[in-house]
Protein backbone atom coordinates (compact mmCIF):
# COMPACT_ATOMS: atom_id res chain seq x y z
CA UNK A 1 0.00 0.00 0.00
CA UNK A 2 2.86 2.68 1.02
CA UNK A 3 4.86 1.25 -2.33
CA UNK A 4 1.70 2.28 -4.54
CA UNK A 5 1.11 5.63 -2.27
CA UNK A 6 4.99 6.35 -3.23
CA UNK A 7 4.79 5.33 -6.72
CA UNK A 8 1.80 8.05 -7.43
CA UNK A 9 3.24 10.60 -5.37
CA UNK A 10 6.70 10.39 -7.75
CA UNK A 11 4.27 10.13 -10.63
CA UNK A 12 2.61 13.16 -10.14
CA UNK A 13 5.69 15.11 -8.99
CA UNK A 14 7.82 13.72 -12.04
CA UNK A 15 4.57 14.85 -14.20
CA UNK A 16 4.64 18.00 -12.23
CA UNK A 17 8.24 18.81 -13.02
CA UNK A 18 7.62 18.32 -16.69
CA UNK A 19 4.16 20.73 -16.65
CA UNK A 20 7.09 23.60 -15.25
CA UNK A 21 9.58 22.77 -17.59
CA UNK A 22 6.79 23.37 -20.67
CA UNK A 23 5.69 26.55 -18.60
CA UNK A 24 9.47 27.55 -18.52
CA UNK A 25 10.14 27.27 -22.05
CA UNK A 26 6.61 28.77 -23.26
CA UNK A 27 7.24 31.69 -21.29
CA UNK A 28 11.41 31.99 -22.62
CA UNK A 29 9.59 31.93 -25.64
CA UNK A 30 7.03 34.58 -25.23
CA UNK A 31 9.52 36.94 -24.05
CA UNK A 32 12.30 36.20 -26.13
CA UNK A 33 9.63 37.09 -29.05
CA UNK A 34 8.39 39.89 -26.94
CA UNK A 35 12.49 41.17 -26.72
CA UNK A 36 12.26 40.55 -30.64
CA UNK A 37 9.43 42.82 -31.40
CA UNK A 38 10.67 45.65 -29.00
CA UNK A 39 14.04 45.48 -30.55
CA UNK A 40 11.96 45.65 -33.96
CA UNK A 41 10.16 48.70 -33.22
CA UNK A 42 12.90 50.73 -31.86
CA UNK A 43 14.89 50.00 -35.18
CA UNK A 44 11.53 50.99 -37.31
CA UNK A 45 11.01 54.43 -34.76
CA UNK A 46 14.67 55.42 -35.18
CA UNK A 47 14.32 55.27 -38.69
CA UNK A 48 11.17 57.01 -38.80
CA UNK A 49 12.06 60.02 -37.12
CA UNK A 50 14.83 60.87 -39.76
CA UNK A 51 12.16 61.33 -42.63
CA UNK A 52 9.88 63.06 -40.15
CA UNK A 53 12.26 65.68 -38.81
CA UNK A 54 13.12 66.88 -42.55
CA UNK A 55 9.57 67.01 -43.27
CA UNK A 56 9.19 69.04 -40.22
CA UNK A 57 12.32 71.16 -41.31
CA UNK A 58 10.48 71.65 -44.70
CA UNK A 59 6.89 72.74 -43.18
CA UNK A 60 8.89 75.56 -41.17
CA UNK A 61 10.30 76.73 -44.65
CA UNK A 62 7.07 76.93 -46.46
CA UNK A 63 5.36 78.39 -43.52
CA UNK A 64 8.08 81.56 -43.48
CA UNK A 65 6.56 84.32 -44.56
CA UNK A 66 9.36 85.89 -44.58
CA UNK A 67 11.21 83.23 -46.82
CA UNK A 68 10.58 83.63 -51.01
CA UNK A 69 11.24 80.50 -52.68
CA UNK A 70 11.33 80.64 -56.35
CA UNK A 71 10.28 77.77 -58.83
CA UNK A 72 13.08 76.00 -58.25
CA UNK A 73 13.02 75.66 -54.60
CA UNK A 74 9.59 75.19 -54.44
CA UNK A 75 10.18 71.84 -57.02
CA UNK A 76 13.08 70.92 -54.82
CA UNK A 77 10.72 70.82 -51.65
CA UNK A 78 8.12 69.09 -53.57
CA UNK A 79 10.83 66.40 -53.93
CA UNK A 80 12.00 66.02 -50.50
CA UNK A 81 8.09 66.02 -49.20
CA UNK A 82 7.97 63.00 -51.78
CA UNK A 83 10.92 61.11 -51.06
CA UNK A 84 10.42 60.96 -47.15
CA UNK A 85 6.87 61.04 -47.25
CA UNK A 86 7.53 57.75 -49.79
CA UNK A 87 10.73 56.85 -46.99
CA UNK A 88 7.41 56.67 -44.50
CA UNK A 89 5.19 54.58 -45.99
CA UNK A 90 7.62 52.17 -46.84
CA UNK A 91 8.46 51.87 -43.11
CA UNK A 92 5.16 51.14 -42.16
CA UNK A 93 4.76 48.49 -44.66
CA UNK A 94 7.95 46.98 -43.16
CA UNK A 95 5.70 47.05 -40.06
CA UNK A 96 3.08 45.54 -41.86
CA UNK A 97 4.86 42.85 -42.99
CA UNK A 98 6.84 41.59 -39.68
CA UNK A 99 3.24 42.02 -38.03
CA UNK A 100 1.27 40.20 -40.27
CA UNK A 101 3.33 37.97 -40.66
CA UNK A 102 3.17 36.85 -37.14
CA UNK A 103 -0.58 36.75 -37.20
CA UNK A 104 -1.81 32.69 -37.00
CA UNK A 105 -3.69 31.92 -39.94
CA UNK A 106 -3.04 34.97 -42.05
CA UNK A 107 -5.14 34.51 -45.27
CA UNK A 108 -3.60 35.38 -48.81
CA UNK A 109 -5.50 36.96 -51.16
CA UNK A 110 -4.56 35.54 -54.91
CA UNK A 111 -5.37 38.03 -57.41
CA UNK A 112 -4.41 38.39 -61.26
CA UNK A 113 -2.15 41.34 -62.13
CA UNK A 114 0.51 42.09 -64.59
CA UNK A 115 3.91 41.61 -63.50
CA UNK A 116 5.46 44.56 -65.77
CA UNK A 117 3.08 46.75 -64.62
CA UNK A 118 3.92 45.85 -61.23
CA UNK A 119 7.69 46.83 -61.63
CA UNK A 120 7.24 49.91 -63.37
CA UNK A 121 4.66 51.09 -60.50
CA UNK A 122 7.11 50.32 -57.88
CA UNK A 123 9.68 51.70 -59.98
CA UNK A 124 7.75 55.27 -59.63
CA UNK A 125 6.50 54.78 -56.04
CA UNK A 126 10.98 55.06 -55.61
CA UNK A 127 11.78 57.73 -57.59
CA UNK A 128 12.13 59.90 -54.96
CA UNK A 129 14.85 57.54 -53.18
CA UNK A 130 17.27 58.66 -55.62
CA UNK A 131 16.85 62.64 -54.59
CA UNK A 132 20.03 64.57 -56.04
CA UNK A 133 21.58 61.54 -57.27
CA UNK A 134 21.77 62.41 -61.07
CA UNK A 135 24.56 59.62 -60.98
CA UNK A 136 22.07 56.88 -60.48
CA UNK A 137 19.80 55.79 -63.43
CA UNK A 138 16.58 53.64 -62.12
CA UNK A 139 15.33 51.50 -64.79
CA UNK A 140 13.01 48.68 -66.17
CA UNK A 141 14.23 45.73 -68.56
CA UNK A 142 11.24 44.50 -70.38
CA UNK A 143 11.45 40.31 -70.42
CA UNK A 144 7.71 39.05 -70.30
CA UNK A 145 5.14 40.55 -72.65
CA UNK A 146 2.70 43.25 -71.10
CA UNK A 147 -0.22 40.65 -72.07
CA UNK A 148 1.70 38.24 -69.07
CA UNK A 149 -0.74 37.76 -65.65
CA UNK A 150 0.14 35.95 -63.05
CA UNK A 151 -1.61 35.24 -59.69
CA UNK A 152 -0.32 35.70 -56.24
CA UNK A 153 -0.87 37.83 -53.22
CA UNK A 154 -0.81 41.55 -55.56
CA UNK A 155 -0.27 43.61 -52.26
CA UNK A 156 2.88 41.56 -50.59
CA UNK A 157 4.22 41.30 -53.72
CA UNK A 158 4.49 44.64 -54.21
CA UNK A 159 5.78 45.43 -50.19
CA UNK A 160 8.54 42.72 -50.39
CA UNK A 161 9.48 44.72 -54.26
CA UNK A 162 9.68 47.85 -52.72
CA UNK A 163 11.85 47.04 -50.11
CA UNK A 164 14.13 45.58 -52.02
CA UNK A 165 13.78 48.86 -54.68
CA UNK A 166 14.56 51.19 -51.61
CA UNK A 167 17.37 49.14 -50.57
CA UNK A 168 19.41 49.21 -53.88
CA UNK A 169 18.80 52.97 -54.02
CA UNK A 170 19.99 53.49 -50.60
CA UNK A 171 23.46 51.97 -51.05
CA UNK A 172 23.71 53.08 -55.03
CA UNK A 173 25.76 56.00 -55.51
CA UNK A 174 26.77 55.99 -59.28
CA UNK A 175 25.84 53.53 -62.05
CA UNK A 176 21.84 51.62 -62.60
CA UNK A 177 19.53 50.43 -60.40
CA UNK A 178 17.75 48.11 -62.92
CA UNK A 179 14.21 46.05 -62.09
CA UNK A 180 12.07 43.39 -64.48
CA UNK A 181 10.90 39.92 -64.41
CA UNK A 182 11.06 36.79 -66.13
CA UNK A 183 10.51 33.09 -66.26
CA UNK A 184 13.36 32.08 -67.71
CA UNK A 185 15.42 31.81 -64.53
CA UNK A 186 13.59 28.84 -62.31
CA UNK A 187 11.61 26.78 -64.12
CA UNK A 188 7.27 27.23 -63.34
CA UNK A 189 8.24 30.45 -61.73
CA UNK A 190 8.35 34.19 -62.05
CA UNK A 191 11.30 35.55 -61.08
CA UNK A 192 11.69 39.58 -59.79
CA UNK A 193 15.19 40.55 -59.77
CA UNK A 194 16.72 44.60 -58.50
CA UNK A 195 19.45 44.35 -59.71
CA UNK A 196 22.19 47.53 -58.61
CA UNK A 197 26.10 48.53 -59.11
CA UNK A 198 26.32 49.51 -55.26
CA UNK A 199 29.13 48.65 -53.02
CA UNK A 200 27.56 44.62 -52.55
CA UNK A 201 26.87 42.98 -49.51
CA UNK A 202 30.32 42.54 -47.31
CA UNK A 203 31.55 38.75 -47.24
CA UNK A 204 30.63 38.65 -43.48
CA UNK A 205 27.34 39.51 -43.93
CA UNK A 206 26.55 37.22 -46.76
CA UNK A 207 25.67 33.81 -44.13
CA UNK A 208 22.89 35.85 -42.23
CA UNK A 209 21.30 37.61 -45.13
CA UNK A 210 17.82 36.20 -45.09
CA UNK A 211 18.34 34.40 -41.67
CA UNK A 212 15.18 35.26 -39.08
CA UNK A 213 17.23 36.45 -35.53
CA UNK A 214 16.64 34.37 -32.97
CA UNK A 215 18.32 36.73 -30.49
CA UNK A 216 17.28 40.46 -30.04
CA UNK A 217 21.41 41.09 -29.75
CA UNK A 218 21.60 39.89 -33.56
CA UNK A 219 19.11 42.14 -34.88
CA UNK A 220 21.80 45.49 -35.44
CA UNK A 221 21.34 45.51 -39.17
CA UNK A 222 18.61 47.50 -40.84
CA UNK A 223 19.21 45.91 -43.94
CA UNK A 224 19.12 42.39 -42.93
CA UNK A 225 16.58 42.50 -40.55
CA UNK A 226 14.66 44.10 -43.47
CA UNK A 227 15.22 40.95 -45.85
CA UNK A 228 14.53 38.70 -43.16
CA UNK A 229 11.33 40.36 -42.93
CA UNK A 230 10.63 40.21 -46.74
CA UNK A 231 12.01 36.35 -46.70
CA UNK A 232 9.29 35.31 -44.44
CA UNK A 233 6.61 36.92 -46.48
CA UNK A 234 7.77 35.41 -50.04
CA UNK A 235 7.63 32.40 -47.75
CA UNK A 236 4.39 32.66 -46.93
CA UNK A 237 3.59 33.29 -50.77
CA UNK A 238 5.26 29.84 -51.55
CA UNK A 239 8.43 31.77 -52.93
CA UNK A 240 11.85 32.77 -51.87
CA UNK A 241 14.22 35.31 -51.78
CA UNK A 242 17.59 34.65 -52.97
CA UNK A 243 20.40 36.63 -53.51
CA UNK A 244 22.28 36.09 -57.21
CA UNK A 245 25.34 34.50 -56.82
CA UNK A 246 26.67 34.45 -60.69
CA UNK A 247 26.26 38.40 -60.83
CA UNK A 248 29.06 38.84 -62.39
CA UNK A 249 28.86 43.15 -62.40
CA UNK A 250 29.63 45.14 -59.43
CA UNK A 251 27.02 45.42 -56.53
CA UNK A 252 24.11 43.14 -56.05
CA UNK A 253 21.32 41.08 -57.53
CA UNK A 254 18.52 40.08 -55.70
CA UNK A 255 15.91 38.04 -56.54
CA UNK A 256 12.09 37.33 -55.99
CA UNK A 257 11.11 33.80 -56.97
CA UNK A 258 7.44 33.32 -56.91
CA UNK A 259 5.22 30.18 -57.92
CA UNK A 260 2.99 30.45 -61.52
CA UNK A 261 -0.35 30.37 -60.80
Amino acid sequence: MWFTIVLILAIALIASLCYVCVLKSRVNSFRKADRIKQTFMTNVNHEIRVPLEALTGLANIISNEKVYLSKNEKQNISDQINYNANLMETLLDEVMMFAGNEKEGHQLHDESFSPNVLCLRCLEANMYSLYRREAVKLSFKRELSDEFFMKSDHHLVELILNKLILNACRFTEHGEVLVGCNTREYADRITFFVEDTGGGIPENRLNNLFTWFDNPEDMNDEVELDLAVCQRVAQKLGGMLVRDEHYQRQGTRMLLVLPLK
